[in-house]
């Protein structure tokens, strides 16, 4: 009775509050069970494998949108990461994810303010096959990094003056979520959409660093209202960001200029989805040190195809990275040899309800012997340069 008597309690406590405001709290539980396998790579030490859980970006929003009339809204959404698969250990914390608050309009569209998963991210995402590059199989393993361990990265002020070594922070990936972000998406026009974006000088510092880490952005898509054919394209700045340092961590400088570039497009025949993907990075840093990477550039290509079934969707993606080309300060320039690599990322997902699904992914990268593109939501045991990675998992998503 005493129970009964407290649960009334605290539920009439919340009543009032909630009828303010029309709430709505959503998100995600994605976790897999996951083998991995490792080879040995080029530096001789023994290939590896483990057994593990898998978080594959589960979270939990609250979100309110609120009527302001004159066709304006007032946009509001805050989203943690739920890290279900550890206790107590560094990034087992609930930490900010996708949060904003803007003002939204049908005529001219809605500017936003937080942080956020920019369109250049959105475009690769939107268009992976494999639920949007959960996880194992995504395109974030080989698309929007150089390589050299860079898998997703978050935020921006971490990047810029040196670190207790004495060496540049440097942030090389473009596939990326920046806190400090301001951000307008227009409306459709006829198919056509757009946006840009910029993150503050928040992180800017004075001597002896004198870095002023920042980005920005748009792009552009088109999507056929009368074909089944869609096209995009995105270009993203950073700033003083040092992303060869990133490749190369001996590297320090004075000021960075680095840049992504990316083109697709999709086609729709019947129940099956074919799209491709290029990609050009560029990496700058200037005042860079004797023996330091200055300058690396590299292209890459993805192609893939979602399937459709009545049970749920087939998904399957190629993607080749292509030798870099670099400057070495006192050395010269030319070819980096070896920095290639290769992934194959395949997956079924089974439709169980509206909200479930039950799923197998696979994927396998082929690493240069220079090179070490890693897996995404699952951890590795050998790292090293040219190590290849095959993994396997199999899992299940509830939406709620």
């Amino acid at each position: 009775m005493k129970k009964t008597l407290m649960a009334l309690a605290v539920g009439a406590a919340f009543v009032a509050p909630a009828a303010l405001a029309d709430v709505t709290i959503s998100g995600a539980i994605n976790m897999g069970i996951a083998y991995v396998d490792s080879d040995d790579g080029t530096n001789d030490s023994n290939g590896e494998s483990n057994f593990q859980l898998t978080n594959n970006y589960s979270n939990v929003t609250i979100s309110s949108v609120d009527d302001l009339g004159g066709g304006l809204k007032l946009d509001f959404a805050f989203q943690v990461v739920a890290p279900l698969t550890t206790a107590g250990t560094p990034g087992s914390n609930v930490t900010n994810r996708n949060s904003h608050i803007g003002l939204v309009s049908e005529s001219w569209g809605g500017v936003w303010y937080g942080t956020n998963e920019n369109l250049y991210e959105r475009y690769f995402y939107t268009i992976d096959p494999l639920d949007g590059a959960a996880g194992i199989g995504g395109n974030l393993q080989m698309l929007g990094t150089p390589g050299f361990g860079t898998v997703f990265d978050n935020g921006q002020l971490q990047c810029g003056g040196p670190n207790a070594s004495g060496n540049q922070i440097g942030c090389a990936g473009f596939y990326r979520r920046t806190d400090q972000t301001i951000w307008y998406d227009s409306p459709n026009f006829g198919g056509i959409t757009f946006g840009a974006y910029t993150t503050t000088t928040a992180g800017k510092s004075g001597a002896p660093g004198d870095t002023n880490p920042q980005l920005y952005g748009l792009g552009a898509k088109w999507v056929g209202t009368g074909l089944p054919l869609q096209a995009w394209v995105a270009y993203e700045v950073h700033n003083d960001m040092f992303g060869t340092a990133a490749i190369l961590p001996a590297t320090t400088g004075t000021g960075s200029d680095d840049d992504g570039l990316q083109v697709g497009v999709a086609y729709t025949l019947g129940d099956i989805f074919i799209f491709a993907n290029y990609e050009m990075l560029n990496y700058e840093t200037d005042g860079a040190n004797v023996g330091a990477l200055s300058e690396y550039e590299r292209d890459a290509f993805s192609i893939g195809f979602k399937w459709n079934l009545a049970s749920g969707y087939v998904g399957a993606q190629y993607i080749q990275a292509l030798e870099g080309e670099g400057c070495i300060v006192g050395t010269g320039c030319g070819d980096a040899d070896d920095t290639d690599g290769k992934m194959i990322g395949v997956g079924y997902y089974h439709t169980m309800s509206k909200q479930t699904q039950a799923y197998i992914m696979g994927s396998w990268i082929d690493n240069g012997d220079a090179q070490q593109f890693s897996l995404a939501g699952a951890s590795v045991v050998n790292s090293g340069l040219g190590a290849d990675h095959m993994a396997v998992t199999v899992g299940l998503k509830h939406s709620f």
